[in-house]
C-alpha cells in the first residue's frame, strides 16, 4: 500500500513539474490569428526558406533560462526554414526586447549543404523571435527584430532602431545606426564603434518578414537571403514636373501620337508579363526576357486626373525609349529585371558611357538602391535614374534633353538627394608653389647683390662665375628637396579584410569617364589594384616585390597614373591599401 501511495505521489510530481514548466511555454498553435500590429498577409501555416550565402565559426545556443541547447552551424548554400506557430508573449525571462507582446513563435530547422544535399544539424521547435534575434545575433541591444517585425508603424521601428545606438545602459553597445526605406523595403544598419558586431538586416515593408541579412561579431559570421517578396504589377509615378509634348513612336518607325502630362500628373503601369524584345528594337543591351507593360499617361486638370494618353502591351525598350529613361543603349526603363546580377547591371551602365552621345556615367549606390547618372558631354542629355536593388523597379528618374523634361517618383517614395562627390577641390596654386617662388627670388637677389657688388669692386668681378654657379646649384637642391618632401608616399600597410564606401574613376582621356561610387571590396583583395580590376578588363606586367604596373585599360593601352584621394602615392597599385572611404583614380595620359 505504501509503494502504492509512493508512485502515485512521483507520478503526481512529476505531471506538477511538466505542468509547470508548460506553463511558460506557450501552447504551439493555440492561437492561429495575427495581431493587428503584424501583416495579415502572412502564411500562419507556411514556411519560410532562408539561403545561406556566408557562414562562419559554430555557434552555441541558449535559451532564456540560461540553458544551452546545443552548437549549431550551416554553410554557404546551407538553409534556415521557419514555420510561424502563433503569437504569444515574451518568454517570462526574455533578455530584453524592446517589442511589444505578443510577438511572433515560431520552429525552426538549420540545415547544412553537404556536396549538394541539404541535412539537418539543429532544430527546435516553438522559439520566441527573441530568443531566435539573440541566437542568430538578427538584432543589438534591445532591439531585438528577428525575423519579422510589427509593420503597421514603420515610423516606430525607425525610431526604436535609432534609439539603440547609444542607450546608455551598463552592457549597451554603442554604434552608429543607419536607416533606409524605399518603396518595398527597409534597412537597419548597426556597426559597433571601436568594437566587433556588425548587424544589417533588410525587412519587406508590406509583410514585415526578413530579406537579407548580414551579421557577425567576433569569428561568427551569417549571411541569409530569401525571396519572401513579390513585386506588384501595377505602378504608380507621380509628375514633379514636365515639359515640350513629344511624339511617341513604336519600332517600327510609326508614330503613334503625341503625349504629355504636367505637374501633380501620373503614369500609370501594368506589367503584362516578360518577353522577348520587338524585332526591330533600336539595340537595348539589357537581354530577353525584358518587362511589357500597359501604360496610362494623365494631366492633372485643376485637380482632376484625365488621361491624355494610353498604349497596350509595349516593351521596356520601347517605354525607356520613348520617355528618356535611358541613354545610348542602356535602356532600363521602368523595370530592371536583371538587378540580380548587380555588377553586370554596372558594367553595362558604364560601357554606355559612349555610343550615340558620349558622356560621363556615375553610378552610385545606397544598401536599398542604385542610382545611374548621365550627363551628354558638351550638354544635351541629362539622364538620373534610381532603382530599387533588391526588385529592379525604377523609383525616380529626372531626364531632359532639348525642351524635353520629365521628373516623376514612384508614389509613396522619398528620393534621396545626390551625395557630393567627395574629391578634394585642387590646392591652392600660389601656395603650392610659394617656396619655388622663394627659392628663384632669393637666388636672384643674390645674383643682383653680386653684380652690384662687382660693379664698386672690380677685384670682386672674377669670382661672379663661382658665386653665380654656386647659387644655381644650391636653388636646385633646396628645390629638389621642396619637391621630394611635397609627395605623400603612401604607408604599405597591411591589407584590411573588407573596405566600404570606395569610388572609382577612369578618366580614359577623350572625353570619356567611368565612376563608380559606394562599393566595398572584400577578402583582403583591397588594394587600388583591386578596385580597378574589379570594374574594368586591364592589362599589365607583375614585377613581384616591386608591384604591378598596369599598361592598359578598356583595350586603351598607354602611360596611366592612379591617385588616393587627389594625391599621387607614389608606390604601386597592387602595394597600396585602401581605407574606407578612398577614392580611387586613374588617368591616362
Amino acid at each position: 500500500m505504501k509503494s502504492t501511495k509512493k508512485i502515485f505521489s512521483i507520478v503526481g510530481l512529476l505531471v506538477l513539474v511538466q505542468l509547470l514548466f508548460q506553463s511558460t511555454i506557450p501552447i504551439v498553435k493555440a492561437d492561429i490569428s495575427i495581431p493587428i500590429s503584424y501583416s495579415q498577409e502572412l502564411d500562419i501555416n507556411g514556411t519560410y526558406v532562408y539561403n545561406v550565402t556566408q557562414f562562419s565559426s559554430e555557434a552555441s545556443w541558449y535559451n532564456f533560462s540560461f540553458g544551452f541547447e546545443g552548437n549549431w552551424k550551416t554553410n554557404a548554400g546551407g538553409q534556415i526554414k521557419l514555420n510561424l506557430t502563433g503569437f504569444y508573449d515574451k518568454d517570462p525571462y526574455d533578455w530584453g526586447n524592446l517589442f511589444g507582446d505578443p510577438i511572433p513563435w515560431v520552429d525552426i530547422e538549420i540545415l547544412e549543404n553537404n556536396l549538394g544535399v541539404l541535412t539537418t544539424n539543429f532544430t527546435l521547435n516553438n522559439r520566441s523571435n527573441s530568443e531566435i534575434s539573440r541566437a542568430l545575433t538578427l538584432g543589438y541591444n534591445i532591439f531585438q527584430p528577428g525575423f519579422l517585425i510589427p509593420n503597421e508603424n514603420l515610423t516606430y521601428i525607425k525610431n526604436s532602431a535609432l534609439s539603440q545606438a547609444d542607450p546608455g545602459g551598463e552592457f549597451d553597445l554603442v554604434g552608429e545606426v543607419k536607416v533606409e526605406e524605399t518603396y518595398n523595403f527597409l534597412y537597419i544598419g548597426f556597426d559597433q564603434i571601436g568594437g566587433n558586431q556588425k548587424t544589417h538586416l533588410i525587412y519587406d515593408k508590406w509583410t514585415g518578414l526578413l530579406v537579407w541579412a548580414k551579421t557577425s561579431v567576433f569569428g561568427y559570421l551569417l549571411e541569409i537571403k530569401s525571396l519572401n517578396f513579390t513585386i506588384d504589377d501595377n505602378f504608380v509615378y507621380n509628375v514633379i514636373q514636365f515639359s515640350g509634348a513629344t511624339g511617341w513612336y513604336n519600332f517600327s518607325g510609326g508614330f503613334e501620337g503625341n503625349w504629355k502630362t504636367n505637374a501633380g500628373g501620373q503614369i500609370k503601369l501594368n506589367l503584362t508579363g516578360f518577353y522577348e524584345k520587338a524585332p526591330n528594337d533600336w539595340g537595348n543591351v539589357i537581354e530577353d526576357p525584358i518587362p511589357w507593360f500597359n501604360i496610362e499617361i494623365l494631366e492633372n486638370s485643376s485637380g482632376i486626373l484625365l488621361t491624355n494618353f494610353t498604349l497596350a502591351n509595349r516593351s521596356s525598350s520601347e517605354l525607356a525609349w520613348s520617355l528618356i529613361l535611358g541613354y545610348n543603349n542602356f535602356q532600363p526603363g521602368f523595370l530592371l529585371h536583371i538587378i540580380g546580377n548587380l555588377t553586370k547591371v554596372k558594367n553595362l551602365a558604364l560601357e554606355e558611357a559612349s555610343g550615340f552621345f558620349n558622356g560621363l556615367v556615375v553610378v552610385e549606390e545606397t544598401q536599398l538602391t542604385i542610382k545611374f547618372s548621365f550627363d551628354q558631354t558638351g550638354g544635351g542629355q541629362r539622364t538620373y535614374m534610381i532603382y530599387e536593388k533588391r526588385t529592379g523597379l525604377l523609383l525616380w528618374a529626372n531626364t531632359s534633353v532639348g525642351s524635353y523634361l520629365l521628373e516623376m517618383v514612384l508614389d509613396n517614395y522619398v528620393p534621396w538627394e545626390p551625395t557630393e562627390n567627395g574629391i578634394s577641390p585642387p590646392d591652392n596654386f600660389f601656395l603650392k608653389f610659394l617656396p619655388y617662388i622663394v627659392i628663384i627670388s632669393i637666388s636672384i637677389v643674390m645674383i643682383s647683390a653680386s653684380l652690384i657688388i662687382s660693379k664698386f669692386k672690380t677685384n670682386f668681378k672674377r669670382f661672379n662665375k663661382f658665386i653665380l654657379v654656386a647659387i644655381l646649384a644650391t636653388a636646385s637642391f633646396t628645390s629638389f628637396f621642396v619637391f621630394t618632401s611635397s609627395i605623400k608616399t603612401a604607408e604599405v600597410n597591411e591589407p584590411l579584410q573588407e573596405v566600404q564606401d570606395i569610388s572609382l574613376i577612369v578618366d580614359y582621356g577623350n572625353g570619356t569617364v567611368k565612376t563608380l561610387e559606394n562599393f566595398e571590396l572584400t577578402d583582403y583583395n583591397t588594394s587600388a589594384f583591386d578596385a580597378l580590376i574589379k570594374w574594368c578588363e586591364i592589362e599589365y606586367k607583375d614585377y613581384g616585390e616591386y608591384g604591378i604596373l598596369v599598361e592598359g585599360i578598356d583595350g586603351i593601352q598607354g602611360n596611366w597614373r592612379y591617385f588616393i584621394n587627389e594625391d599621387f602615392p607614389g608606390v604601386s597599385s597592387s602595394k597600396y591599401n585602401l581605407k574606407n572611404g578612398d577614392i580611387v583614380k586613374w588617368v591616362y595620359s
